[in-house]
């Protein structure tokens, strides 16, 4: 029953058919057929149609080629005719649809065309009577009697006849039929013409062709196939690509290279993708690109078989025929066709809002598959947006696959919902199609205008008022802000005008709703203002809407900082902490909030270490100070601005501040000559009792930077004394060499001080001897290395256990010797009575005696007699000590070759020490002439030396590497010692 109701309420819909015959190539823009009424196109074959004349009149806007049509599979070759559809809506209470069969009839317009001629061929001589070969193909593209060929061979008729082979309705294969044996000795070449023509009514198309036939010795059999054509019905169109779809066998019974055989595909002319590919040498076709049912249905082509015959090879062809079955693989078409009330552009509908609905019907929907396979044909609508304000359905009508739309109910309301967005999703059962459809609102003035909100503040700073005063400019408007109304409608109405109440302060733009200033205001004088206002609609209606606006007056940052003291000065230590902050600056600024905010920034030196707090004026140290450095004053300018806009303002504002830099006790005395460390004193040179000035320093200041010098070697104060202004003096003259260390402390006044220790190593040397003529040498001299380290421990071990161990074996050895010594007395005198007479006699103290107890060599003996060397004057003087009754002698031994063990005896007093050394072996003593006066002076003789001393020594003392002996020899003293 519903169903019945629906239908009552659709309108009726009408139906006609057409036909119409034309032949190919028609002129075009030309009338071809006239229809009762207006129809519209739903479908156009190919392009090729048009409506004009108000849409009854048929006209073609191409040339037709049913040749080509023919090719391309778009119609059949026997029949080719084609359905126009079409929709009329003259009647506005029931649409018209209908169709026009239109048929296409052939012209004679084509001659036969030759297709792969083969305009040289070779035969073997040998080639058997009745043996047919491939000559070419020969097509005419036109149809029935237009496209019949027949073929004449014009020459050599008595070796060649032709065969025709209709392959289709106009296309047929030539081949060549041996009549006569051949001698290729005889004649090798023979010139064919073929002439083919066609079998048209009115006019005879001919065309000619030659071809040239080679006679060889060779290869006298070409392949052949196992069937004489192939073929594969119903190939779907989605098979896959790669797919293997038939093997072609040929056999050659020639054997070796000429019964190899390759394949091939003779490529058809009017296919421009060709979707089959074969296997050379195995013969497999197989499917190289995707295939298309609704562009070409069926393939016919030939394949070759060829061998490798030498030098011409034989081949033999044979077609292949492949139909191509449809499947399912086109969507759906949808077709929207809209009522006539409405503007359609661009898949969108456009309705003007407040339309009535009520079953309003906005379109209809027509399905189309192109697919051949009979399918049922479903269609279903989707609402997109959320919120649906109508009801929407489909309603199936009298005509297959024709569909109405409309809206069973709802609302049209822009402002609510300007776009309508549907979904229709149509399927054939296996494919789905989807077309987005939209429905645009068009506006209608139906809102009033609205204010963002009311009252509506505005505020102006009173820098507008300043603005006027001090720069006056003829019909100057200072803006305010806008009212700025709003229209939840579109385009022209949301156009307004603007209305003010009267007053002396605030004027409006009747157009744009801008209000600005009439004269200007003082934030001190009036703070608020308050009107009323209201927007009419220029478009009908013209709606009005009322509001309040309120101005509030705003300050202005017209005020500059201060410094509440301009000038400031601090004096700081130099060991401040970089922590704490070295002073703050206070600032005011009249001007309140952003205005008032002041920030500090220094103008300095980019190498000065100062910063400040921005926010807070405190200044900081970035480093600590050093007094010393160049900088010990430093000016700082603080500059002022505030947070406000426009800033106010550094320069006119800014603050000093002038920081002074104590000193502090940091640092110590220091030597700025480290080689006042090491001191040479020459004795060669007079004695002076400075013996230097340390130059010393401490970069402070004041009492920080005063020295103390006290000299902390106790052992030499009696001989060293240290001056307050860093001399040096010696006490009193030293004679011989030497050397001092000193210990010296530098220590300044401040509080706490600060020390420093100095080590000075006083050498006391002589020039004229080159081993003590440097500070280095008598350094080498007097200091013992410092690395011998364990090797010395274990040394000082060894040596003394030996020499407990020599003590033990010296005790025994004198023991025994004492016996000895007694024997050796008397024999003593007798030498030195010897001995004495010998020196007496040469008048010299250098005598070589060649009798010793023990028959060793005397050494040389020197005769030292007591001396007294003054420095100030450089003289040498002597005691005379000698007797008539006895002779004292001063032996010194010493190693060859030294010279200053000589020098420096002579310079320096040697003290006795007694001793009983009594040595024994070869000796060698020395006395006075007697004749020699007893005050004359005993020369000293550098060049005797001692190798060994009798046993009568009486006193002896290192010096050196060698000894100085004291003996008696008149033996007087024997008996006492």
């Amino acid at each position: 029953m519903f169903t019945l109701f629906i239908l009552l309420l659709l309108p009726y819909v009408s139906t006609f058919e057409y036909s119409l015959i034309i032949k190919e190539k028609s002129p075009i823009t030309k009338s071809i057929y006239q229809f009762p009424h207006s129809y519209e196109l739903l479908n156009n074959f190919q392009s090729n149609f048009n409506l004009t004349n108000n849409n009854k009149e048929l006209i073609l806007t191409k040339p037709i080629d049913r040749d080509y049509w023919c090719l391309q599979n778009i119609c059949s070759c026997e029949h080719c005719s084609f359905i126009l559809e079409l929709f009329s809506n003259d009647n506005k209470t029931s649409p018209i649809f209908s169709t026009i069969n239109i048929t296409i009839i052939d012209i004679n317009d084509h001659s036969c065309q030759f297709l792969d001629i083969q305009t040289n061929i070779s035969l073997s001589e040998s080639i058997q009577i009745g043996h047919r070969f491939p000559i070419a193909r020969a097509i005419d593209y036109d149809s029935g009697m237009n496209g019949e060929l027949s073929f004449k061979l014009l020459n050599n008729i008595n070796y060649f006849e032709l065969n025709t082979i209709k392959l289709s309705l106009n296309e047929y294969a030539i081949y060549g039929i041996i009549k006569h044996s051949f001698d290729r000795e005889l004649n090798e070449k023979y010139d064919l013409i073929i002439e083919a023509y066609d079998h048209g009514l009115s006019q005879v198309q001919v065309n000619r062709t030659n071809v040239t036939v080679w006679i060889l010795d060779e290869n006298d059999n070409a392949p052949k196939f196992n069937q004489t054509e192939y073929s594969i019905q119903s190939l779907p169109e989605d098979t896959p690509i790669g797919t293997k779809l038939l093997t072609i066998q040929a056999t050659d019974i020639d054997k070796g290279l000429n019964s190899l055989i390759h394949y091939s595909i003779i490529t058809p002319p009017d296919i421009t993708l060709f979707p089959f590919i074969i296997n050379s040498t195995s013969g497999v076709v197989s499917l190289h690109s995707p295939l298309d049912y609704e562009k070409v249905r069926s393939y016919r082509f030939l394949i070759r078989a060829s061998d490798s015959g030498l030098p011409q090879s034989l081949y033999t062809d044979t077609w292949l025929s492949i139909s191509i079955a449809d499947v399912n693989d086109c969507p759906v078409e949808i077709v929207f066709v809209p009522n006539r009330r409405f503007q359609y552009d661009n898949q969108t509908l456009f309705i003007y809002e407040n339309t009535e609905i009520n079953n309003l019907t906005l379109g209809y929907i027509r399905l189309f598959d192109q697919d051949s396979i009979q399918t049922k044909l479903s269609i279903t609508l989707m609402i997109l947006d959320k919120n649906p304000k109508q009801n929407y359905e489909l309603i199936l009508s009298n005509q297959i696959n024709t569909y109405v739309l409309i809206v069973k109910q709802g609302i049209f309301d822009r402002e609510i919902q300007q776009d309508i967005n549907l979904r229709f999703l149509a399927s054939d059962s296996l494919l789905t199609t989807i077309k987005d459809f939209k429905i645009h609102l068009i506006d209608l003035n139906d809102n009033p205008s609205e204010f963002p909100s009311n009252p509506m503040k505005f505020f102006v700073e009173e820098l507008g008022n300043y603005h006027m005063k001090k720069n006056p400019i003829e019909n100057f408007q200072f803006g305010i802000g806008y009212l700025n109304a709003t229209d939840r409608d579109e385009g022209e109405n949301t156009l307004n005008r603007y209305e003010l109440e009267p007053n002396s302060f605030v004027k409006i733009n009747s157009n744009t709703g801008q209000l600005s200033l009439i004269q200007p205001l003082d934030r001190e004088e009036i703070s608020k203002i308050v009107l009323k206002a209201k927007a009419i609609n220029i478009a009908e209606p013209k709606w009005e809407t009322e509001v309040q606006i309120e101005i509030e007056v705003l300050d202005v940052n017209d005020n500059i900082p201060q410094c509440l003291t301009s000038f400031n000065q601090i004096s700081i230590p130099e060991n401040v902490s970089i922590d704490h902050s070295l002073i703050k600056i206070n600032a005011t600024d009249l001007d309140y909030k952003t205005n008032g905010t002041i920030n500090y920034s220094l103008r300095v030196n980019n190498s000065w270490p100062f910063e400040i707090n921005a926010q807070t004026g405190e200044i900081y140290s970035q480093q600590i100070f050093d007094y010393e450095s160049e900088f010990r004053n430093y000016l700082i300018i603080i500059d002022l601005e505030d947070e406000g806009y426009p800033i106010r303002n550094q320069n006119k504002n800014a603050c000093q501040l002038i920081i002074n830099i104590e000193d502090i006790n940091d640092n110590s005395p220091q030597l700025l000559d480290d080689k006042q460390t090491s001191i040479f004193l020459d004795l060669q040179k007079p004695f002076i009792n400075e013996i230097i000035v340390f130059n010393v320093t401490d970069i402070d200041s004041g009492d920080n930077g005063k020295i103390k010098y006290t000299l902390q070697t106790n052992e030499y104060n009696s001989l060293f004394y240290l001056y307050q202004n860093g001399s040096l003096h010696m006490t009193h003259e030293i004679n011989q060499v030497s050397l001092f260390h000193l210990k010296i402390l530098l220590e300044d006044y401040g509080i706490p001080s600060q020390q420093t220790i100095i080590h000075v190593t006083i050498a006391i040397g002589d020039t004229s001897i080159p081993a003590f003529s440097t500070f280095e040498k008598i350094q080498m001299k007097y200091l013992q290395p410092k690395s011998l380290g364990l090797i010395l421990g274990l040394t000082v071990l060894i040596i003394t256990f030996l020499l407990f161990l020599c003590l033990i074996i010296t005790w025994i050895l004198l023991h025994k010797h004492r016996r000895r010594h007694q024997a050796a007395i008397a024999a003593r005198s007798k030498l030195l009575c010897s001995s004495s007479q010998q020196l007496t006699s040469s008048g010299s103290t250098n005598t070589t005696s060649s009798s010793s107890i023990e028959n060793q060599q005397i050494a040389n003996i020197v005769q030292i007699k007591p001396i007294y060397y003054d420095r100030r004057t450089s003289n040498s003087c002597t005691v005379n000590t000698s007797s008539p009754e006895s002779q004292t002698y001063k032996i010194l031994h010493i190693p060859h070759d030294n010279e200053y063990y000589m020098n420096y005896y002579q310079h320096e007093k040697v003290d006795n020490h007694s001793s009983d050394h009594g040595y024994h072996g070869s000796y060698e003593t020395s006395a006075s002439s007697s004749s020699t006066a007893s005050s004359a002076q005993i020369s000293v003789r550098h060049s005797y030396l001692v190798n060994q001393l009798p046993d009568f020594v009486t006193r002896c003392k290192s010096v050196n590497g060698g000894f100085l002996v004291e003996m008696n020899v008149d033996g007087s003293d024997e008996d006492q010692r």
